[in-house]
């Protein structure tokens, strides 16, 4: 894994915004949930495909905090599913406004493969 990552730069040259509040309300939120003890229960292990530099980059911020990648990957699920789950106002326009255009992306593609027609 060193040679894959000295074969691609770090992304450190992009410019990246600093946190903004509510990142660092979020982070705070997910190390204060941290503190109390979790209840033993079935796990499913899940991959996640990323690009490269992310992972990267959050490989290198996990490290740095003695946290793992699961601990990084439960921490947006345990904040973002109950947001899923019941949205509101513009978050909730904006979700519903991608399935609409995911339902309409299969419909097209359903009809050209329907209407696909072999010599």
């Amino acid at each position: 894994m060193e040679k894959l990552e000295s074969a691609y730069p770090d992304d450190d040259f992009k410019l990246v915004s600093p946190p903004d509040i509510s990142g660092e309300l979020f982070v705070k939120a997910v190390l204060e949930d941290m503190e109390h003890p979790q209840p033993k229960r079935p796990l499913q292990c899940v991959t996640v495909k990323m690009p490269l530099p992310s992972y990267l980059r959050m490989k290198r911020a996990a490290q740095k905090w003695n946290l793992t990648y699961t601990d990084v990957i439960n921490f947006c699920t345990q904040r973002v599913v109950p947001i899923l789950e019941t949205p509101s106002g513009k978050v909730a326009e904006m979700l519903e406004q991608h399935r609409i255009e995911g339902e309409n992306r299969k419909a097209i593609r359903s009809l050209r493969l329907k209407s696909y027609v072999p010599d």
